[in-house]
This record gives structure tokens, sequence and C-alpha cells, in this order.
């Protein structure tokens, strides 16, 4: 799979390095420091693939790298920026410079930098899909007539600097060209009719539950493929990293296979029963014929729907049998304080599996609940009730699915705290005396239009057929839900 590696760092004399040096290593050419006077000669190396240079304004790679040690005067001096760029080994090499070239082109329509890229071919006894690039940037912008500017570009200028003259950081600066390179990455692949696409969040960013590998390093991997796996300590690691990261990589691909098989299973038996109910008949011509059939074809997809919409409900009956309230200690405090709210009014988890997720959010007339979670709803009937003892709300109402409105009302009986929209059965009396589409509102009127509707159907058909079998069960009225 195409991954996303997109890593910047600099030339610096600090460090003792020289943007001659840097230039002749990825090039594989002999090119002399000017300045010092050292030849930097790599031309035996292999495996530079590709040598691409962009508004350099007709200069060669020597001419250019000894400009810029040039116009450098301190002995810490910054002359060049790199970047290390994996290109994807599912795409072929006129997509690679395809890449390379818009890539290249944002950096100088921001920078107006010049640009020297180097692609090497995966290194001799390494991963044969470790395509990569280096790519040199100027730390200074050039001129038409090839010279280089007074000042730094503001890629390098500190970061008081930046916010003084009203700029991005730097880290934001380098943030947004690594989401670049990844938009211009996945259009290349989406171009070549590949599902594969990359980013630039971090794993926890994208809410993927991965390890992130870490960086071995040239020693490391040495030592790996000579066989001394017990001195190279990073690699022993990452392997670990990778070990851990493939059983993810298996559940992940599990449940996406029983997701799939019970998809599978829905649609066949929806079809079996499609298949059942055949259809025909005669008409008086042929236009009457074809209405006639259209109009039978839609009765079936009702049908259809209707079936997979059952199936679906059994599922969901199923995944709630096991379900029980949460007992609340009053001792040991308020159960909301395992909730943090942000300022949007959105309950977090603040531990456990579910850390971070949402559980709720408070609307003022509503409480929109994202789980069924009995420690979820137990909250959520807290501040309900804080509600309704400031006056805010008139009762605790229940909406949405009968499965949550089920569960609430049952968490509700367990905590002394009345919630009405829900009709428990004999059963639920004797034992008790998902998603943002459920929830808690303040009164009827509160409750989101589409739900209101749905209870207007309900009391419309309580009046027809003249109340309730059951004696037990409260007796509704008409909700008239105000628009929203």
């Amino acid at each position: 799979m195409a991954i996303f590696y997109c890593q910047t760092s600099l030339i610096s004399r600090a460090k003792g390095r020289s943007a001659t040096a840097a230039a002749a290593y990825r090039a594989a050419e002999k090119i002399v420091d000017e300045r010092t006077g050292i030849t930097n000669d790599y031309e035996r190396k292999k495996g530079v693939l590709d040598k691409l240079m962009f508004n350099n304004q007709g200069l060669s790679r020597s001419d250019l790298w000894n400009l810029a040690e040039l116009a450098e005067k301190r002995s810490d001096s910054r002359v060049a920026r790199e970047w290390i760029l994996a290109l994807p080994h599912e795409l072929m090499r006129d997509s690679h410079q395809r890449i390379i070239e818009r890539f290249s082109q944002s950096l100088i329509n921001r920078y107006q930098v010049a640009i020297d890229v180097c692609v090497h071919a995966p290194s001799r006894g390494g991963d044969h899909r470790n395509l990569h690039a280096h790519l040199l940037m100027t730390t200074r912008s050039i001129s038409p007539d090839g010279t280089l500017g007074e000042q730094k570009t503001f890629l390098e200028w500190s970061d008081a600097k930046l916010r003084k003259n009203g700029l991005p950081t730097g880290e934001k600066q380098i943030e947004a060209i690594r989401e670049k390179w990844a938009l211009i990455v996945n259009e290349e692949l989406r171009a070549a009719g590949l599902k594969e696409h990359i980013s630039h969040l971090s794993l926890k960013e994208q809410e993927i539950k991965k390890i992130p590998q870490i960086h071995v390093g040239p020693l490391n991997t040495q030592l790996a493929r000579m066989g001394y796996h017990q001195r190279a300590s990073r690699w022993q690691l990452n392997e670990q990293i990778k070990a851990h990261n493939n059983i993810v990589n298996l559940d992940e691909k599990r449940i996406l296979r029983m997701q799939q098989q019970t998809q599978q299973a829905l649609s066949s038996d929806a079809i079996e029963s499609k298949k059942l109910n055949t259809h025909g008949g005669v008409a008086a011509n042929w236009q009457a014929a074809e209405e006639a059939e259209l109009q039978a074809i839609k009765r079936l997809e009702q049908h259809h729907k209707k079936e997979i919409e059952d199936l679906k409900k059994q599922e969901e009956l199923k995944e709630l049998s096991g379900w029980k309230p949460a007992q609340i200690d009053p001792g040991k405090g308020s159960v909301i304080t395992m909730f943090n709210q942000d300022a949007q009014g959105v309950y977090r988890w603040t531990k456990g599996t579910n850390e971070g997720q949402e559980a709720f959010r408070d609307t003022g007339k509503a409480i929109h609940s994202q789980t069924i979670n009995s420690w979820a709803l137990a909250a959520e009937l807290e501040l309900a009730k804080q509600k309704v003892d400031a006056g805010e709300w008139k009762e605790i109402r229940a909406f949405g699915s009968e499965q949550y409105r089920r569960a609430i009302w049952i968490q509700g009986q367990t905590m002394n705290i009345q919630v009405n929209g829900y009709s428990p059965t004999k059963e639920e009396l004797a034992k008790y005396a998902q998603a943002p589409s459920q929830g808690l509102a303040g009164d009827e009127k509160s409750i989101p239009n589409r739900f209101a509707q749905d209870q207007k159907f309900e009391n419309k058909f309580t009046k027809t057929t003249g109340g309730n079998d059951n004696p037990d069960q409260q007796k509704t009225t008409p909700a008239h839900s105000q628009k929203m």
C-alpha cells in the first residue's frame, strides 16, 4: 500500500554539513566547494534514477549550490533545506515526475526558491518498494537573473518574527506543505484508477488504532541486515510495532468481513423474498400494462425495504438483549464527572476504550445521545434532572429509536427519575416499578421535527383504534413540533 512520508530537515554548517556536499551525494556527481576548496566526489555512487531541477534560472547544480554557500556568511548558517519524499511504488515513472513537478512548483509559488530533486532507487538488501526522492531547496529566493535574495524565505524565519508580520509559524507552514504533498499524491493515485490513498494526519488524528513506527536509522538497519538483530535495538522495537499493527489489521479485516457477510445475508434474504412475491396480471392496453408493471415493482421494493428493516431491528434487539442499567452509588459522586464538556456542549468520555469519543451533546432544549451505554444514559439523566430542577425543562421526554427510549426509561427507573416518551410493557413495569437520532428533550415541542411527526402518527393510530390494549400503558397526546 502507498505510505505517507514527507519529512524535512536543514543542511546547516553548525552540524558540519554543506549544500555542495549534500547535492553532490544525492546526484552522484562531483562538485567542488568554491568557498572551502573541498572536492565532493560521489560519481561512483549507484541508484540515482532521475535528476530534476526547477526554477534554477539556467544555473548548473554545481553553480546553484556554490551560490547558496557563498550567500551565507555565518558559521552556523542554514545553507539549504531538504525534503525526503516517499514515492508510491504502485505508480510509474511518468506519474512520479508529475508528482515531483507539481510539488516543486507549489514550493516555488510560495517561496520563489530554486529546487534540485534526485530520485533514488531502493537500497540493496532493503525494501524493494522504498522508492524515494530527495528535494533540496534554497533558503533564499532566487531572482530571474540568477542571484539569491538578501533575506531568507519566511519558512526560515523565527516564530516571533513570523507572528510579528502576521504570518503562520514554521510548524504550521510545514504542516500545510505536508498536506499539499498528500493531496498531490492522492490525485495521481485516483487518476491511475487506484483506491490507495495517503494522509498527512497522524494515526491518532485519523482514529486508527495502530502504533506509529519509529525511525530505525542507517546503523540499526545495517546491523539487522547483517544478522546482528540483538544489537539493533531500534530495529527490534520497530519489528514489535509491526507485529502489533498486523494483529490490528487482522482484527479490522475480520470485522469488515463479518459486516460484509451480514450485509450479504440481508440482501440474499430480501432477494429470495422478492422472488417468492411474484407478480403479474392483465391490462386493457400496453400503456396500462406498463403502468401496472411499474406499480407492482414499486410495491415489491417497499416490501423488500420493510423486510430489511425488520431484519436490522431484530439484530438491534439481539444486541440490546445483554444490556443492563448502571447501578449508581450516590456516595461516589456524580456520574457526569466521567465526561468532559467542550464549548459546543459536547460531552466526551474521559477514560476507557471510548476515551475522547462523543457520548452525548447538550443543545439547550434537547440532549442528543450517541450511545445506549448505561453510564452515558445515567449522565444524560443527571443533566436532564438538573434542567428540570432549575425550571429550564418541564419534563424529561425521550425521543428516537424504541431501543433507546426503553433503555433510558429503565435507567431512569433505577435512578428514581421519571422519563416520558416510552410505554413500558407489563413485564418491564413489574421488573423496574444510537446515534444523534435519539436523546432527551425538555418537552414535546423541543423534540426534533422528524420525531414529532412519528409521535403524531402514533397518536393518530391510538385515537383511531380506541387506545392501547394494555391498561398499564400511558396514553399519549399529539405532539406539535415547533420549527427548529
